[in-house]
């Protein structure tokens, strides 16, 4: 099944990426946004991947599909106009519920020191909707929410081995942290 999984993941974000091309993007902004779109959710399943993570695989899957869902079926029922006026579907950013889940997804599954630099480049994701005039701020904020609620209900802790480095007061090491 495993090498099934790693193929649709293959094709899910080799579709993102040919979206993202074909959409043209106007500014060094957008086209940074856009990348976003790709690299965080291709980031935290790689971090399952390298886990060898099953389990978070799955409701990575999970977690991700369920926030496409909900965000493209809020886009088509609301039809809210886009601040630059291109299309009838700014509510809510799916840029930013992806980005959002991918972040939350990390969180959940592997603690806050994995997820903050998940959660910074979300955050920046969003920024880049606003300022390239794709979506105003509460689309961003619902998008956001979307995907952490979504990634919330689907993702459980990892119980593994979990190695942090950490750096204080002058001295540095590994945490090993595990569960049973």
């Amino acid at each position: 099944m495993k090498p099934f999984q790693s193929l649709f993941t293959a094709a899910l974000l080799g579709g993102a990426m040919m979206y993202n091309v074909s959409a043209q993007a106007a500014s060094t902004i957008e086209i940074s946004g856009d990348a976003g779109l790709v690299l965080v959710p291709a980031l935290a399943w790689g971090m399952s991947e390298w886990w060898n993570d099953d389990e978070g695989q799955q409701q990575f899957y999970w977690s991700m599909g369920s926030t496409l869902l909900t965000t493209e079926l809020l886009k088509y029922t609301i039809h809210e106009r886009r601040p630059d006026g291109d299309g009838n579907d700014s509510f809510p950013s799916a840029h930013t519920s992806l980005t959002f889940s991918a972040a939350t997804y990390i969180q959940q599954r592997y603690g806050w020191k994995s997820a903050l630099p998940f959660y910074a480049a979300a955050s920046y994701v969003g920024w880049t909707r606003v300022q390239s005039e794709r979506h105003h701020t509460k689309d961003v904020l619902a998008g956001a929410l979307i995907g952490y609620l979504n990634a919330r209900y689907f993702t459980e802790p990892y119980h593994g081995v979990q190695v942090s480095a950490y750096a204080e007061g002058g001295s540095i090491g590994l945490n090993l942290h595990m569960a049973f």
